[in-house]
């Protein structure tokens, strides 16, 4: 290939690539810290909690130096620009993370594979951040009258994740055509797919050609049609399948291509809507009709831990997840007041691969390369006076850091007070309520919520993606209808610890939010944790019924486990093939933010006693 011919050939300055690198780096101390991974020594403090630190590397005349603020949750806000690497003596700004990760190998026990592995995901990482920097960042002014999409564009990944645009699989073409900050528009194609081998899920009020007749567009479903009618084979013996494209050219055409030259596999072309990649890469919104279904496909890349495929046993379960749950939360008045959306996961179709499929314990990537989910759309929930944003964009700090937190809250007119205490009563306490009233558990971090909102305040959520990560306590377990139990990923919680509030909310989002707050905003994050614990106490207030189960499953116990991320890939798992998703361990303990806070209060209410006693005497 002349490479005048390659498209989108970009090469960042030396510049951009070393601020990218500094951010990186900056991101992978405060995590490996707060996973207890890196483990530095304390070399000075300031009163004003400044904290001076060195971390030796595994070459005895290299370590770095860096100082930071500390955080609850034993996170650290560390200061970019005290980052200096130290080689005989002689300092230097930090700028280069690979090197870093390197230099520190043997030190955070991680073998040789799993550094080379790990080093093609932080370097396609800091590809993208590089695009970021260099197309963006759009200002957090333009953010604010900007609409669901554009802000869906801006994200830049899993905050707790490292490496989180590792995306390998993809190449540079694949990137700046299906990455959803590329921002660039996406064709699916469709496939009609056997019976034999492929199963339709769907809610009972679903038609099977009426459904399809309304996704495709009435006119290009009877094209497909024709086409089938045209090979001579049977139309009512096929489901239609959107692929994405990268699934279609890396995995269908080579890997399927036996049951394509049998017809259990028919091309049909493109369909006439357009679509836009959302922040989960394989899920696409319809921008030529809004309120049409989001589309969930299979891409068979690495990104976030996993490979990105649809599980078959999810896929046949997930329309009556979605019914159970939905039946159960519709007919809460509590959530009725609230105006609380579960987007509901309507319809499936899944396709077994006829060799993989009828190998035992195959590694679970290659079972799943073929499918598609249809999700309920969230602009059939919005009224016109309402705005849909992902809730992940109130961690979005601009090039100029200006964090766009602040400047939604300016629009509102509100103080930063009341606008956290509207935003958890439209956020938390809906996720109590889902935990204590009825037995379940989502996975509620950024971009799993969708935060409605009226003049630049929150009024509600929307939740999306739950039928994937959903959790039950016990309580929930024995409710469960059995045909539903196979397909979960974890159908039960076995502690009583309610890790899906204390990690999925407080460790997974709180904690960057509070550090906004904190660093960007002078709220103090102790503040920020407070007006927390008053919106739980208000919660449990309101709901006295519940008293047994805010007891059994206390929010304020001193301690809880620290789930460990990114040393799923680094430490616990490395790259290795397994038969199912690997699942981040839990380990060493992590304080309590609440407990800390009430403990402090505690402490402050006993000496200002104290004071009034012996004033008093």
């Amino acid at each position: 290939m002349n490479i005048e011919t390659i498209p989108q050939l970009e090469v960042f300055t030396a510049q951009v690539w070393e601020k990218v690198n500094l951010n990186l780096l900056v991101k992978s101390l405060a995590e490996l810290m707060h996973e207890d991974v890196a483990k530095p020594t304390i070399t000075g403090s300031q009163k004003e909690g400044m904290t001076h630190f060195k971390l030796t590397t595994d070459l005895q005349e290299v370590y770095y130096t860096f100082s930071a603020y500390p955080r609850l949750l034993e996170y650290w806000h560390i200061e970019k620009e005290s980052i200096q690497r130290w080689e005989n003596n002689v300092a230097a700004p930090a700028k280069d993370v690979l090197c870093f990760f390197i230099e520190l190998q043997k030190t955070f026990g991680i073998d040789s594979f799993t550094m080379a592995k790990y080093t093609e995901e932080l370097l396609n990482t800091l590809y993208a951040d590089a695009h970021l920097y260099t197309r963006k960042k759009r200002s957090v002014y333009d953010l604010t009258e900007a609409d669901y999409q554009t802000i869906e564009h801006q994200m830049e990944g899993h905050p707790w994740v490292i490496a989180n645009k590792g995306r390998i699989g993809f190449n540079n073409s694949d990137y700046h055509n299906y990455a959803p900050e590329a921002n660039k528009n996406t064709d699916l194609y469709w496939l009609a797919a056997h019976k034999k081998r492929a199963t339709f899920n769907a809610l009972e009020t679903i038609r099977f050609n009426d459904f399809y007749a309304a996704e495709l567009g009435i006119e290009v479903y009877k094209r497909f049609q024709e086409k089938l009618r045209n090979m001579k084979v049977t139309v009512e013996d096929y489901v239609f399948i959107p692929v994405h494209p990268w699934q279609l050219n890396n995995k269908i055409l080579l890997q399927f291509h036996q049951d394509l030259a049998n017809h259990y596999l028919v091309i049909l072309g493109k369909s006439d809507d357009v679509y836009s990649p959302q922040q989960s890469i394989r899920t696409f919104f319809n921008l030529s009709y809004p309120s049409k279904h989001y589309v969930k496909t299979a891409i068979s890349i690495l990104s976030t831990g996993n490979i990105r495929g649809l599980s078959p046993k999810q896929m046949d379960i997930a329309p009556g997840v979605t019914k159970w749950v939905k039946e159960m939360l519709d007919k809460d008045p509590y959530f009725q007041q609230k105006g609380v959306v579960l987007l509901g996961e309507v319809a499936t179709v899944s396709y077994r691969h006829p060799q993989y499929n009828a190998i035992p314990d195959s590694p679970y990537h290659y079972r799943e390369m073929l499918g598609a989910l249809w999700r309920e759309s969230a602009e059939k929930y919005r009224k016109p006076d309402e705005k849909l944003m992902t809730m992940a964009a109130l961690l979005y700090v601009d090039n100029d850091k200006q964090p766009f937190l602040q400047e939604l809250i300016n629009a509102s007119g509100l103080s930063i007070q009341s606008w956290l205490e509207h935003y958890l009563e439209a956020y938390l306490k809906p996720l109590l309520h889902i935990y204590y009233q009825h037995s379940l558990c989502v996975t509620p971090h950024g971009e799993n919520i969708i935060l409605v909102m009226k003049n630049g305040i929150p009024q509600r959520i929307i939740i999306k993606d739950f039928v994937d990560d959903i959790v039950l306590t016990e309580e929930a377990k024995a409710k469960l209808p059995a045909d539903l139990k196979d397909g979960l990923i974890q159908s039960s919680n076995k502690e009583n610890t309610p890790l899906f509030i204390l990690i999925g909310v407080f460790d997974a989002f709180f904690r960057y939010l509070s550090d906004i707050l904190h660093t960007y905003m002078d709220y103090d994050e102790h503040l920020f944790w407070k007006t927390v614990i008053e919106s739980i106490e208000e919660y449990q207030q309101d709901h006295p019924h519940l008293t047994d189960r805010f007891e059994k499953y206390n929010l304020f116990e001193p301690e809880f486990k620290r789930f460990y991320i990114n040393s799923l890939k680094l430490l616990n798992n490395g790259y290795a093939e397994q038969t199912g998703f690997a699942v981040p361990k839990k380990g060493s303990k992590l304080p309590n933010p609440l407990y800390v806070i009430k403990q402090y209060e505690s402490r402050e209410f006993a000496a200002i006693s104290n004071k009034t006693i012996q004033h008093q005497s």
